[in-house]
């Protein structure tokens, strides 16, 4: 017997076969991975020049030899990505020590190549060769004594350039034109001043951890260069304090953990933590004062406490932190930048000290999460309503959390709905403007997707541009007597409010057995607050109440006839169409696993089952199947069933027609009677029309109490049967 493969069954649910022996094997093949990257190359004076590359993306490593010749030059515009999209996409590129020059453009503008490791035969490094790159440091090695104009220029997340040797010629002012980073250079090399190439430049060894300026007396570290995990930031080098943690200092350092930040510090710079995504924990101390843009942008942090030494969270400062579930923010910040907490996507609640007096609209711009912005009542400025936020006196919406489900009644006095204060709030799906509302700002409901209805009780109000932008299912809806309304307002299409009840979906028909468990749904929407009153036969009141739903727990005969449910609010009522209940004995059934094989007509195939999938699993044989047709069942009626079983079936000898396997659960009827006597086998869908009865087959009885399956319910709505003893 070959390897049998296997279906599933397991707490009553059942998996698609997997394969069985001769029947669906399938084989994953493993090919090998390398491939041999293609260069094209020029060869003059018996050494290698690189003109292009035609192999695949991702990292790439030029060789040192071509056909036995050294490879000595990168070309002009060899893997220049400016004039088209090229077929690939660069990620890092190795260079071998026999290279003596990299040509102009040579990789201008590949903005995915992020490592570059140039060969210590380098000499030379042409005009624009990495210009428009997306490195982010670099290093050169001691023998290259020229680079050209623009070499790194346009490498905008450039941090720092390693020099291993003394300072090289420059070939104009714009080696690193438009960068920010820092020329780092050995102690006991010469040519370096305070700046070179218009860039700050300074001294490091390549075995320490931190790279510092000095200034007045205090240390500004530049970057560090450690290795990651949990880092702790000295609080002195060289006996001088350390105050400033400069821009870009952990840029992208992706291994780093966690951060303790000295007392020492007062100033967090622009980008320090920036793509710092592993990092999920940091201390900030007191005397921090200043935090810059950006500072922790894109990090794993979960929790963050700003100290109340910092007044200003600034633009962008925690923005993309997808993890971090909670912020706080202490007395002493008074203000909240745009865009501070963009795209913190896992938050869920703010709260806003009384110190905050400047809150800007777009603070929390695509939280998705945020459910309740809470304002501290003593606050002189801001004040919250059911996690809304609003100014003081509560006549202005300032904004609503994008987190927040459903529909939302603006409350009454309210006269201002402020710019973008419902910006992508794409989970709101209605809102009630109350008549004090005389303006509405620019884009306020901007794409907000789930929008369906926004229904205004007083008059048309003033509206900015690109209120309703984005909310192509959403009409406005006006009342009676109102004025200043069109055919469309604010872009989207009007209709006269009508605040009597609607019903979405109705009360379905059903059929059941005595006993079992039913439930009556209405699906209905108003503005108002909405009442049920539930009948059974127009007369019979089962509950009143706000529950749009009735659960009968054990059905019983005279529970059977007519429902409907009266919909009321203080405007008027509605009436459900009338949903039919027929309860009718039980049919005993069990559900049994139905092996299904298929095959030849006349092969036989073995059913055999296993309670555990291991290396030594005990298969034990539950039965043959002698193929009538291409396809029929074989059912294991083992009680009771275990937790979980596995099966296999297969045959000997090598088949005609490949043999396939399927496993169901298949409702089996138990029938009673007299020997030779017939029974009917009728079954109804449960939601439906009571009457609807189907035949499935007439039984001639072989056994007082004998199984029928019904393999015709596979993939069909739920079913109930009834046995029909015929004359």
């Amino acid at each position: 017997m070959n390897n049998p493969c296997d279906s599933k069954l397991t707490d009553s649910y059942v998996s698609q076969s997997i394969c069985a022996p001769w029947l669906a094997l399938l084989l994953l093949l493993s090919l090998p991975a390398a491939v041999q990257a293609q260069f094209n190359y020029v060869i003059t004076n018996g050494t290698v020049t690189i003109t292009g590359y035609t192999g695949p993306s991702g990292a790439v490593t030029i060789p040192g030899t071509i056909n036995g010749l050294p490879v000595t030059s990168i070309g002009y515009e060899a893997f220049y990505n400016g004039g088209y999209p090229l077929p690939y996409d660069l990620t890092s590129i190795t260079i071998p020590d026999s290279v003596t020059d990299i040509g102009a453009n040579a990789f201008a503008w590949c903005t995915g190549l992020k490592s570059a490791t140039l060969g210590n035969g380098l000499m030379s490094i042409g005009v624009g060769a990495f210009s428009g790159c997306g490195l982010s440091t670099i290093t050169i090695p001691s023998g290259v004594a020229s680079i050209g104009d623009y070499a790194f220029g346009g490498c905008w997340q450039l941090t720092g350039v390693y020099f291993l040797g003394n300072a090289p010629s420059l070939g104009g002012p714009s080696v690193f034109g438009g960068d920010n980073n820092i020329v780092y250079y050995l102690s006991g090399t010469t040519g370096w001043g305070p700046t070179f190439g218009g860039r700050p430049t300074a001294l490091w060894s390549p075995q320490q951890l931190w790279l510092y300026t000095t200034n007045s007396g205090t240390i500004s570290i530049t970057k560090y260069t450690g290795s990651g995990g949990a880092v702790t930031i000295p609080g002195t080098i060289n006996g001088l304090p350390v105050t400033s943690l400069g821009d870009k200092v952990f840029w992208n350092c992706t291994s780093v953990s966690s951060v303790t930040i000295p007392d020492s510090v007062t100033t967090i710079a622009t980008e320090a933590f920036y793509g710092c995504s592993s990092l999920t924990s940091v201390t900030i101390p007191d005397s921090v004062t200043s935090i810059g843009q950006f500072a922790f942008s894109g990090c794993g942090l979960i929790t963050i406490t700003i100290p109340p030494s910092v007044t200003l969270i600034d633009a962008w400062t925690f923005a993309g932190c997808s993890s971090l579930t909670s912020v706080t923010i202490p007395n002493g910040v008074t203000s909240i930048a745009a865009w501070a907490f963009q795209y913190c996507t896992s938050l869920t609640n703010v709260t806003i000290p009384t110190s905050v007096t400047g809150i800007d609209g777009m603070s929390f711009y695509s939280c998705t999460s945020l459910t309740a912005i809470t304002v501290d009542p003593l606050n002189p400025a801001y004040s919250s309503v059911a996690g809304v936020l609003f100014d003081k006196s509560q006549t202005t919406l300032l904004q609503y959390p994008e987190g927040k489900t459903g529909a939302y009644t603006i409350p009454d006095g309210v006269i201002t709905i402020a710019y973008e204060a419902f910006d992508t709030c794409e989970n709101l799906t209605g809102v009630t403007v109350p008549s004090s509302v005389t303006s509405i700002g620019g884009q306020t409901f901007y794409w907000c997707t789930g929008l369906t209805g926004a229904y205004f009780k007083g008059n048309s109000p003033e509206v900015a541009s690109l209120v309703f932008t984005g909310d192509d299912n959403a009409t406005v809806y006006y009342l009676p007597g109102t004025t200043g309304w069109g055919a469309t307002f604010g872009g989207l299409p009007t209709a006269v409010w009508s605040q009597v009840p609607t019903i979405q979906k109705q009360p379905q028909t059903q059929t059941a057995e005595v006993g079992s468990a039913v439930g009556f749904r209405v699906w209905a929407s108003s503005p108002l607050p909405l009442f049920y009153f539930w009948y059974l036969d127009a007369t019979n009141l089962l509950g009143y109440g706000t529950n749009w739903q009735v659960e009968l727990p054990e059905a019983q005969f005279d529970q059977a006839g007519s429902y409907t449910v009266v919909i009321s609010n203080v405007l008027g009522t509605i009436t459900s169409a009338p949903a039919l209940l027929k309860v009718i004995a039980p049919v005993e059934r069990r559900p049994v696993p139905g092996v299904k094989v298929t095959g030849a007509t006349g092969s036989l195939l073995n059913v055999d089952y296993a309670d555990s999938l291991t290396a030594t699993a005990l298969w034990t044989t539950l039965g043959s199947v002698s193929l009538s047709s291409t396809s029929q069942y074989y059912f294991d009626l083992t009680l009771p069933l275990p937790p979980q079983r596995f099966y296999r079936a297969w045959q000997t000898g090598t088949p005609g027609v490949m043999p396939s396997l399927a496993l169901h659960l298949v409702p089996a009827l138990t029938l009673t009677g007299t020997i030779g006597g017939s029974v009917r086998v009728d079954y109804i869908n449960r939601f439906g029309p009571t009457d609807a009865w189907v035949t499935l087959a007439t039984v001639q009885l072989t056994n007082t109490s004998q199984l029928y399956f019904d393999t015709s319910s596979i993939g069909q709505p739920a079913r109930l049967y009834r046995v029909v003893q015929m004359p």
